[in-house]
């Protein structure tokens, strides 16, 4: 066993003339700053680190030994959980020894200079594939009674994990992984980039999507159409764009507004109307709904926006039915992308007092968990007509497209 001992200016040239001078496994046994006035930086110079470093496979043994806390022994787990976890650390020793060679590629090439890309791309995709297992393993063991029940291969786990974490829900989740699973003849194992692609396939041939809204082709006059949702989630600029893209098309379009209890509301609605050369009206009472309907029924178009409601406040939602409860108002309920899936869930249920022809998701692009767009498609059965993915009028929206949002759920973060 050699021991040696090695000051130096930072822990970098420490381990670099320990490298060269004991060999790659030496082991570092302990370090300290140390003073030394005799040398070059004199007694009021930086400090120097002073590392003890040995080349000896005991030494590395004893120190494992002694890191260890000290506690008794677990309770020997099930033999399925054992072969659970044997199976999937046997998945990432493959990785583990070509990360292993690529870091000493790498770390070689660092010292020269001469990195190449090749390599970084390399280490960066087994560095993720890396992650996505480690991550997958941990799960599993975490619930290993679920899962161990559910005959799933690996990659399909990993497939089925990233949906909800996504905010798909676990039964939906499972459904389409396992619609999926059963497509592929003969039961042959797939990689996880095809049985992604199979999965985005499937949420686009299942995902009742409506088409984006326009004139009505009936001759007994304008169509009218009503945003109704919780408050914050958007529905005054989502209206604007809606309005803005119908008046493009050459539609002519009518708004009305009842929402007066926001400061500035009635302003901004005017103000988008201004800027598009839109008709407004204003509807302060039920009463006046009527009146501002046949003030635009010249147009092709008329579109209604509401005061945000609580969904748990009946009382005020009551009063939004007393505006837009009549049966020729299709009414679109908008629901941020952002939110959990229980306040969509009691928004749905609540706002179920009026008639509700379909939803238009906002902030799409802000939510971690586009998952939801799809599990409220999949509860409700009520089709998905837009999502916004920003605050430009009228870029930011788009018509709901099940392979866009089920490419969403797999996009890797930012």
């Amino acid at each position: 066993m050699q021991i040696k001992t090695y000051q130096a200016i930072d822990m970098a040239e420490a381990i670099s003339r320990i490298k060269a001078d004991l060999g790659p496994h030496a082991i570092i046994m302990g370090t300290r700053k140390i003073k030394n006035g005799n040398g070059a930086y004199g007694i009021l110079g930086r400090p120097l680190i002073e590392v003890t470093a040995a080349a000896d496979e005991d030494v590395r043994r004893d120190q494992q030994r002694r890191r260890q806390p000290r506690k008794q022994a677990a309770p020997a787990k099930p033999a399925t959980e054992a072969a659970t976890a044997e199976t999937l650390t046997a998945a990432l020793d493959p990785l583990r020894e070509e990360i292993r060679e690529l870091r000493e590629l790498v770390g070689a090439a660092a010292e020269t200079g001469a990195v190449g890309r090749s390599e970084m791309a390399r280490a960066a995709g087994l560095s993720e594939d890396l992650g996505s297992l480690r991550s997958m393993m941990s799960f599993m063991l975490e619930n290993t009674k679920f899962y161990k029940g559910l005959n799933l291969e690996p990659n399909y786990l990993v497939c089925y994990r990233r949906m909800v974490e996504r905010g798909v829900d676990h039964e939906y989740a499972l459904k389409l992984i396992t619609e999926v699973k059963e497509c592929v003849p003969g039961g042959r194992e797939l990689d996880l980039k095809n049985i992604v692609d199979l999965v985005i396939t499937r949420i686009q041939e299942t995902m009742i999507v409506g088409e984006p809204l326009t004139a009505s082709t009936a001759a007994d006059g304008p169509r009218v159409i009503a945003l109704i949702g919780p408050t914050g989630v958007g529905k005054t600029t989502t209206l604007a764009k809606i309005a803005a893209q119908l008046a493009m098309q050459g539609k002519k379009i009518g708004l009305i507004t009842i929402d007066t209890y926001r400061i500035a509301a009635v302003e901004q609605l005017r103000t988008y109307a201004q800027i598009l050369g839109l008709p407004l009206e204003v509807a302060l009472t039920p009463q006046d709904v009527p009146k501002a309907l046949t003030a635009l029924a010249d147009r092709d178009v008329i579109l209604i926006d509401t005061a945000g409601r609580s969904q748990r406040d009946g009382k005020k939602l009551a009063e939004l039915a007393g505006f837009v409860g009549d049966a020729a108002i299709e009414n679109y309920l908008v629901l941020s992308a952002g939110a959990d899936a229980a306040s969509l869930d009691e928004a749905v249920r609540n706002f179920g007092c009026v008639n509700i022809a379909g939803l238009i998701f906002t902030k799409l692009d802000e939510s971690a968990r586009p998952g939801v767009v799809v599990a409220q498609n999949y509860k409700t059965g009520l089709p998905v007509v837009y999502c916004t993915t920003g605050q430009r009028v009228p870029e930011d929206i788009e018509a709901a497209s099940g392979r866009r949002i089920g490419a969403r759920l797999f996009k890797k973060e930012a």
